[in-house]
């Protein structure tokens, strides 16, 4: 059974803190298929599913085995995600992002990690989502549950259709840190990583803790505990 008090759990020191940055798959949600409205639309010509599940499945078995990087792994997942959307107008995959988080995600949402960021929001912290996924997801999430930002990968677009294509860089891995870093940076007044705390559950977000002040490792895999363990993190759920 679950504290009373998850936050008091972690947090009985009172660190002084100025934000908190959630991962969502794994972390804010338990982990359901995000991607499959997408990956079951009509709207996705069969060569394009064809050709993911061709070069990607592959990769994720790998992955799974430990094998091969896992946040390499994510980086190409949403890059293939965002192809699927070729040429689709910029609303359809707006509507996509939401059916996404309100029939997927939200419902999929872990209520204690949820208090826990609602703590957070009471005593003031600044309050982001930090993912892999398009931030059109991380957006409407963010927005659904009050936080103050959502950074994610942002999907191109060219006279108001989808290229099919991430925009730079992906928000997977260390990338993380360096989209985190530069919204806490533009606050007025700035802040700073170490006035951070961050929640993760996967190897992949490893570098991601590592580089803010007050790391939890939330319902971790065994590689993120192992390392959590090590470096002396906090780990939720204690047991």
């Amino acid at each position: 059974m679950q504290p009373a008090d998850p936050f008091e759990q972690l947090w009985s020191d009172a660190p002084p803190l100025r934000a908190a940055a959630f991962d969502i798959d794994g972390t804010l949600s338990r982990g359901a298929d995000p991607w499959l409205p997408l990956r079951r639309s009509p709207d996705v010509a069969r060569w394009r599913k064809a050709r993911l599940y061709a070069e990607v499945v592959p990769h994720m078995l790998v992955m799974r085995v430990g094998l091969a990087d896992q946040a390499g792994f994510r980086d190409r997942w949403v890059r293939h995600m965002a192809a699927l959307m070729t040429g689709w107008p910029s609303a359809q995959v707006q509507a996509l992002c939401r059916r996404i988080v309100h029939e997927i995600l939200i419902p999929d949402l872990r209520a204690d990690v949820v208090e826990i960021l609602r703590a957070h929001q009471q005593r003031g912290h600044r309050v982001v989502l930090v993912s892999t996924m398009f931030d059109a997801i991380v957006g409407e999430l963010a927005a659904a549950l009050g936080a103050d930002a959502g950074l994610g990968s942002s999907v191109a677009y060219e006279d108001g259709r989808c290229l099919g294509r991430i925009a730079g860089q992906t928000c997977a891995g260390a990338r993380k840190v360096t989209a985190l870093g530069s919204y806490l940076a533009a606050l007025d007044p700035p802040a700073t990583l170490s006035e951070c705390a961050a929640y993760a559950d996967s190897r992949s977000d490893i570098a991601f803790l590592s580089e803010v002040g007050w790391p939890v490792a939330v319902y971790p895999d065994a590689e993120m505990r192992a390392a959590a363990r090590e470096r002396n993190w906090r780990i939720y759920p204690t047991t």
